[in-house]
């Protein structure tokens, strides 16, 4: 087959019947869900598409898909086979695809829509917004309304000392059109985002290439553009607004409306003008309301404040909006948008408040606005189920409404109700295109895809989610959908990671859009750290607590602190984390965000450094918090430390029981990896408790999780861990050449994480293991290494383990213990340790042949068996 001029681009997607093939993903979709086909079937597919009512030979797939190699005819024929299973096509059927007998293949299907391709780099959700005002009524039955967009208005006077009218407007006239609910108006939001994101020569082309990028996006039936003259000098001056209604189809002039007003009289500017728009657009006239807007008083500030929010510069919304709730603080719509700045800002408790009160005054609107404020405040004050159910009755009126559907999928996934939110999304992809087509479907359905650690499909959704903003000029979502992709292939270690990241963020930057730069140097931090590349990871997060500090995000602030405590507590600057964490706390608190994920951080230093009650206090305080939400991985995490906590008390068996609660937190909560963690962790109390088949099956348990999360691109973190409890196991069985092999690997990978703790146990371990098989030197030698990591430690039980190890190993005949040694030993009040300086004790003494040997191995033995610790009990008998 003859390639392709290379300057010839493919479409970026393919539509035939039901099904959606997009080349440069590789991937098929079948009504929006992905079909699942292997790479030949899926490059052959590609080839045959391309070439749809042409007749392709074998030979010629054999040159595209096998590149020429030697491969049998039957492997075409098992392919095409393959392909019309994914395609659901019976024998004889040739719905799709007919074999040509003795010349090859043919796709029959017709192909419409194919698309041309972009420059495809995808990014990340946000939420949907809910539109400002939701004046409108309930439409009599599930009848297909007449969609409309205000694109927007341009000022024409003289100085812009009046631009706040180039906000207010829209959103009055928007207001106005969805009066009533015969009209389905595009929230204003959408709009500002959208062209927002749009080039200058794209924005700058004319009204015809600006209307036929906006059906693009959006669908619409009509749009309305218009202008706008202030004469005069305010207060005292005079309006005058021209509007042009057109024809999304044709772009044909439906309507030319003028009126003007004194600037005092803004409100019934905008209800004459609705009326006007309404009755172009075959809507009717509306009996008289009372309006939601603010007084005239508030009105510049209140557009102002919206006009931040669009910009995403929360912290000026937040002034405007403050100013104009003073002037008016009756006004349930000014409450209802500064609780978006304040959310935005990162002060959760403070949008609650804003957000209750406009729910408390939401009686002056219509009832359907009262709705729209009550899901709001619910959803804001974690009210799912009273949120999801008024969302979902919304919807259930406006069923052709993108936007109601999405807020209800999006309640319904920020409840964690994944189900429910994916047969949503399913619902809004039956819509007609655009608004089926939409990428916010797509991003949200790879947050879920997420939240289930599914990087695969996380990925295919986000991509997907770019194509179609890169197409229709949607910069916002584009930026932020590529971000999210970026994660994705990072998750699953895919090397072009970093490029995609870095990519979404510059166009973040470009796009003015703050948040998601701090969010993105976060995610690159994270990348960093991950790396080993702690340097890099440290000044990542600082770049993003600049940009987060600027925009006043306190909530990320956090998220970005705590990063930085991470990297200080890796390079063992204890102070310095114990700083960052405690930071991170309070700015958590004081947004009103659970601050319980920073406390087990805290919690975990503290365990590090061997400050044991204060890692206890600071736990219950985190168990306290995550109660409050529910927030069950938090709880296993505060489950695990109590059990490190009561193992080094000597309580074993509350040691396991406190495990076993934290495997079932991290069971309910799906989070796989710290399950891996905590199985090897009560796998080393099971050994140390002699429950060796229990230990093994954990064990077992954590091996297969984690070889799965290997193939997703995660789960080194627990390699360590895993390899030192499996060592403990072998030496508990008398494998002493497989424990110190498994020992040195554990070591090996603590220390690449720098984990220096874990390294000096896995090191001691195959120091024992060594020892037992009679190679002292080698043991010596993996005890020399326990003590260089140990020097890399703040607790002293590691110092001293690796003293009583060095102490039993070295020659001499004298029993006696150093008097120091033995004095820092019993200040640790450890019983674990006291059982193995006794025990080294009695090793000493039987080197030595002292007469004593025989019963200071049976006192240990006994003592230990009496405190649970059977398999050091059993090891004592057998060097008795």
């Amino acid at each position: 087959m003859a390639s392709a001029p290379a300057d010839i681009k493919h479409p970026a997607k393919y539509q035939f019947g039901e099904f959606e093939l997009t080349p440069a993903q590789g991937a098929l979709w079948r009504n929006g869900e992905r079909v699942p086909v292997m790479p030949k079937p899926m490059a052959a597919l590609i080839v045959l598409v391309e070439r749809a009512g042409q007749t392709v030979s074998k030979d010629e797939l054999l040159a595209s898909v096998w590149n020429g190699a030697a491969v049998e005819d039957n492997n075409v024929t098992q392919t095409i086979s393959a392909i019309r299973k994914a395609l659901g096509e019976k024998a004889g059927e040739n719905r799709f695809i007919v074999t040509e007998p003795g010349s090859g293949y043919r796709f029959v299907a017709e192909i419409s829509d194919a698309e041309p391709a972009a420059l495809i780099r995808p990014e990340i959700p946000s939420p949907p917004r809910s539109p400002r005002w939701m004046l409108r009524k309930p439409a009599a039955g599930a009848v297909k309304r007449r969609s409309v967009a205000v694109l927007g208005m341009r000022d024409l006077s003289k100085d812009s000392a009046e631009a706040w009218l180039q906000t207010a407007l829209p959103q009055m006239l928007t207001s106005e059109l969805a009066s009533g609910g015969k009209l389905h108006v595009i929230p204003v939001d959408d709009i500002a985002q959208w062209r927002a994101g749009l080039s200058k020569a794209a924005d700058g082309g004319g009204n015809a290439s600006l209307l036929r990028m906006a059906r693009l996006n959006f669908g619409a039936d009509a749009f309305v553009l218009g202008s706008y003259v202030v004469s005069g000098v305010c207060p005292d001056c005079r309006v005058r607004v021209d509007l042009t209604v057109f024809d999304a189809h044709s772009g044909e002039n439906l309507a030319s409306i003028i009126d003007e007003a004194p600037s005092r009289d803004m409100l019934d500017l905008a209800t004459r003008l609705g009326a006007k728009l309404r009755g172009s657009l075959g809507a009717g006239a509306q009996p008289p309301q009372p309006s939601p807007f603010p007084a005239p008083s508030a009105m510049r500030e209140y557009a102002e404040g919206l006009k931040s929010l669009q910009r995403i510069d929360p912290m000026a919304a937040r002034d405007h909006l403050e100013a104009a709730a003073a002037a008016d603080p009756g006004n349930p719509l000014i409450h209802s948008a500064l609780a978006d700045a304040w959310a935005a800002l990162g002060y959760l408790s403070r949008a609650a408040d804003e957000s209750r009160r406009a729910y408390q005054l939401s009686p002056s609107l219509s009832r359907l606005d009262q709705l729209g404020i009550e899901a709001r405040y619910r959803a804001t004050a974690q009210q799912w189920d009273r949120a999801i159910e008024i969302y979902r009755d919304v919807f259930r009126l406006f069923p052709d409404s993108l936007e109601d559907g999405l807020n209800l999928a999006q309640a319904q996934y920020r409840a964690m109700k994944n189900a429910d939110a994916l047969s949503t999304l399913g619902v809004l992809r039956k819509l007609p295109k655009p608004a089926g087509g939409d990428p916010r479907i797509d991003l949200l359905e790879a947050r879920i895809a997420g939240t289930q650690q599914d990087f695969a499909k996380t990925r295919d959704y986000a991509h997907r989610a770019a194509v179609e903003a890169k197409e229709r000029g949607a910069t916002y979502l584009f930026a932020r959908a590529r971000l999210l992709e970026g994660g994705a292939m990072q998750s699953m270690s895919d090397p072009n990671f970093e490029a995609v990241e870095n990519e979404a963020r510059k166009l973040c930057e470009q796009f003015g859009d703050r948040q998601c730069v701090s969010q993105a140097w976060r995610v690159r931090g994270n990348d960093q750290f991950s790396a080993g590349r702690l340097q890099e990871a440290q000044a990542a997060y600082l770049e993003g607590i600049r940009v987060a500090r600027d925009l006043g995000d306190h909530s990320e602030l956090a998220n970005l602190t705590n990063g930085l405590g991470v990297v200080a507590e890796s390079n063992l600057q204890w102070q310095q984390a114990e700083q960052n964490f405690s930071e991170a706390i309070s700015l958590k608190k004081e947004t009103g965000y659970n601050p319980s994920n920073e406390q087990m951080q805290l919690a975990q230093l503290y365990f590090r450094i061997g400050r044991f009650p204060d890692a206890a206090r600071t736990a219950d305080a985190a168990y306290s918090e995550a109660q409050k939400t529910g927030a069950r991985e938090q709880i296993g995490e505060v489950f695990s430390l109590r059990a490190a906590l009561a193992r080094l008390e000597g309580r074993l068996d509350a040691a396991q029981q406190f495990g076993n609660q934290a495997i079932a937190e991290f069971r309910a909560s799906q989070s796989t990896a710290d399950l891996v963690l905590e199985l090897a962790l009560v796998s080393s109390i099971s050994t140390a408790r002699g429950d060796l088949p229990s230990a093994e099956r954990n064990l077992a348990e954590a091996a297969k999780a984690n070889q799965a999360l290997r193939r997703l691109g995660v789960g080194f973190e627990a390699d360590g861990t895993i390899a030192r409890s499996h060592a403990e196991l072998l030496l508990a069985q008398g494998q002493w050449q497989e424990a110190a092999e498994e020992g040195k690997h554990a070591a090996a990978e603590f220390s690449s994480v720098h984990l220096h703790e874990g390294s000096v146990e896995a090191f001691l371990i195959a120091a024992r293991a060594l020892e037992m098989s009679g190679r002292n030197s080698e043991a010596l030698e993996a005890c020399r290494q326990a003590e260089r990591e140990g020097s890399q430690t703040a607790d002293p039980l590691y110092a001293l383990s690796v003293r009583l190890t060095l102490w039993r190993l070295s020659g001499g005949a004298d029993p006696q213990e150093p008097p120091d040694l033995r004095s820092q030993v019993a200040s640790l009040h450890n019983p674990e340790l006291s059982l193995e300086e006794d025990l080294d004790r009695a090793v000493r003494a039987k080197r030595a042949g002292a007469s004593d040997a025989r019963r200071l191995f049976d006192d240990v033995a006994t003592r230990a068996a009496n405190t649970g610790y059977l398999t050091l009990a059993r090891r004592a008998r057998s060097l008795e």
